[in-house]
């Protein structure tokens, strides 16, 4: 068995190169933790494990998008991520209509051991306006192929409602089918959803949001893909990390004093909350799994021209050790993404190994740094 050692020395500002990456970070007890990240691609053998593809892709060290990054989704999510509490299941791809005819609508699936997610996927669509009555939908243009983007999914930002404001949908602003008021201005011609979840579909009588704080109302947007930071609900999960909230309550107490004596208390009473480490798990809703062993099986459903396609992680178990100047610690694997590009016909693998270190302020004495991956 080939061994690969990589050394790094501490200051070393580019480690990220290649399909390995060194990151600190912590875990939600609080611990300073070194963590290596490998990542690995593999070719998709139908009916068979996943083989190792003769390139992996690089650890991406920042979210990419599918486009203009002020108004797409994000196609790739940072690796850069010391520690997930579970694995992501991410599929990029296409809905290919059954038997290549074209069709209405259909539903795609991804099973992965015992997990299924459904999506159903329709036609394009628009809704007109009734000033009488709720708005109706036109019925859904046949399609052979449709993008899995988040775009095509229910949310957007109303700006016809109120003419001093917009109003965005919080769980998905980039989306199609979010409106408050019946206005014919807002309503004509609105775009509807493409993507939806099978039991949370979008009908006519609850287009009209009606009152704005009840947006949460609405449906979920469905997807496969990543669902981004910035939406809700996981951007409430955000917040100061465990091991920083000494440094934090002592700013705080220090910037206290020069606020008024009446406001003082309101002001050390009300802080950033705790971080949430589900806010590190980025896959779509129904794809965040405990931590899979990397040989489950796959199967998808009109996620490819062929209709079903069924294939294996590769049962890839790799040791990753660290010696930073203590001699030689194993470490626990564990898997924190599978990143499935279904038009490329490759799955990508992403491991998490760490060991403890006495943290941030260590780092500059730290002498050695060699990490074993086999």
């Amino acid at each position: 068995m080939d061994v690969a050692v990589e050394t790094v020395s501490p200051s070393e500002s580019d480690v990220s190169q290649g399909a390995t990456v060194l990151l600190p970070g912590q875990t939600p007890k609080g611990e300073y933790i070194l963590s290596v990240l490998l990542k690995r691609t593999y070719d998709i053998a139908p009916g068979r494990p996943c083989v190792r593809s003769e390139t992996d892709r690089p650890v991406i060290p920042g979210d990419v998008p599918w486009g203009n990054p002020m108004n797409s989704t994000v196609q790739f999510e940072s690796d850069f991520i010391p520690f997930k509490l579970a694995t992501d299941v991410v599929l990029n791809g296409k809905a290919y209509a059954p038997n290549g005819k074209p069709t209405t609508a259909c539903t795609v699936a991804v099973k992965i051991a015992d997990h299924r997610k459904d999506v159903r996927v329709i036609g394009d669509r628009k809704a007109f306006f009734d000033k009488n009555t709720s708005p109706t939908f036109s019925d859904p243009v046949p399609f052979t192929t449709m993008d899995l983007r988040y775009e095509r999914a229910y949310g957007g930002i109303d700006v016809y409602s109120d003419k001093k404001t917009s109003y965005p949908y919080p769980r998905n602003p980039l989306g199609r089918g979010f409106i408050v008021e019946n206005t014919k201005e807002g309503i004509e011609n609105l775009e509807l959803p493409n993507l939806e979840e099978p039991k949370d579909l979008l009908t006519p009588d609850r287009l009209l949001v009606s009152v704005y704080s009840r947006w949460q109302d609405q449906p979920m947007p469905a997807g496969l893909g990543w669902f981004p930071k910035y939406w809700r609900p996981r951007a409430e999960m955000a917040g100061i990390m465990p091991a920083d909230r000494p440094v934090e309550q002592e700013l705080r107490k220090a910037y206290s004093a020069f606020l008024p004596a009446d406001q003082r208390s309101h002001y050390m009473k009300n802080g950033i909350r705790d971080m949430d480490f589900r806010f590190f798990n980025g896959a779509s809703q129904g794809l965040v799994m405990p931590y899979l062993k990397g040989n489950e099986g796959i199967a998808t459903a009109n996620l490819a021209a062929e209709g079903i396609v069924s294939f294996s992680l590769p049962g890839d178990r790799p040791e990753i050790g660290m010696d930073i100047g203590e001699g030689l610690k194993q470490t626990k694997v564990v898997i924190h993404t599978v990143m499935i590009h279904m038009e490329e016909r490759q799955v990508d693998i992403v491991w998490r190994g760490a060991i403890r270190y006495p943290g941030p302020d260590w780092l500059v004495e730290m002498k050695k740094l060699e990490i074993f991956v086999t």
